[in-house]
C-alpha cells in the first residue's frame, strides 16, 4: 500500500468512527487524489498520516494531550497548500 493509500485509508477510517470532522475530509482527500502533486513532499505527507493515525479531537484536554487535533491538521495541510477551516 503506497503512502496515499494509507493516508486515505486512515482518512475514512477516522471518518467512519465519528473522530475526523466532516469538514477536513475533503482537504484531506485532495492529497490523497493528487500523489504526484505531492510526491516531493513525502515528509509532511507521513506527518500528516502520523496526525490521523493519533487524531484526538479533544487532545487539548487533560488526559487526551498526546494527541493531534483539527488545528494540527490544518497546519500541516497549509503548509502543502490546501486550505481547512476548523
Amino acid at each position: 500500500m503506497t503512502l496515499f493509500e494509507q493516508l486515505s485509508a486512515a482518512i475514512d477510517e477516522e471518518h467512519r468512527n465519528g473522530e475526523l470532522p466532516d469538514n477536513l475530509v475533503e482537504p484531506l482527500k485532495q492529497v490523497c487524489a493528487n500523489p504526484h502533486r505531492f510526491a516531493d513532499q513525502r515528509e509532511t505527507v507521513e506527518r500528516l498520516l502520523y496526525q490521523l493515525q493519533r487524531f484526538e479531537p479533544y487532545c487539548d484536554c487533560g488526559c487526551f494531550a498526546e494527541g493531534f487535533n483539527a488545528a494540527a491538521i490544518i497546519k500541516t495541510l497549509s503548509t502543502l497548500g490546501i486550505q481547512a477551516t476548523e
